[in-house]
């Protein structure tokens, strides 16, 4: 588990690269600001598709949904979440 989040991390701040360090980045032709990072202890699985064996990362939130966890590079579209969705 904790590989897993180590790798998500990393492809993390590999997409963002220097912007990560003033806690900043661009994307989608919008600027955004990220908060403090923080350790903590999530259940991470990988999600596979039946049909075509694809696979990604998947992160089960304390309110019991699951987020996908993608490099912002791969986003094609801004992703909007509730607030209560918002890993805290």
């Amino acid at each position: 588990m904790m590989k897993t989040l180590t790798l998500a991390g990393a492809l993390i701040v590999t997409t963002s690269g220097y912007a990560l360090a003033q806690q900043t980045f661009s994307a989608w032709g919008h600027d955004f600001t990220v908060s403090q990072f923080a350790p903590q202890q999530m259940m991470v699985g990988v999600a596979t598709d039946s049909k075509t064996g694809r696979k990604f990362n998947v992160v089960k939130l304390k309110n019991g949904k699951m987020m996908a966890i993608s490099p912002i590079t791969g986003m094609q579209g801004m992703p909007e979440m509730a607030q209560d969705d918002m890993v805290q």
